[in-house]
């Protein structure tokens, strides 16, 4: 979630949360993760916030863990 009043500590954030995620073991979750900050660093918008309790409550209260691997070829 991006904030007007601090684009800059915005930015600085997403660019931790990127440099975190190259240490996660799981690739597939590493590229979601760079492409959503990467999205949300190109279109800094706020979320009004009846949506982000909406959605940190659909997280919160229904946890999935990503599919897994497609089997090698």
């Amino acid at each position: 979630m991006s904030n007007y009043e601090a684009p800059t500590s915005d930015a600085a954030i997403l660019d931790q949360i990127r440099a975190l995620a190259e240490n996660l073991s799981d690739q597939k979750t590493r590229d979601m993760l760079k492409n959503v900050t990467g999205a949300v660093a190109l279109n800094p918008q706020p979320l009004p916030p009846e949506m982000l309790r909406t959605v940190l409550e659909a997280v919160a209260l229904n946890p999935q863990p990503l599919p897994p691997e497609p089997p090698e070829r």
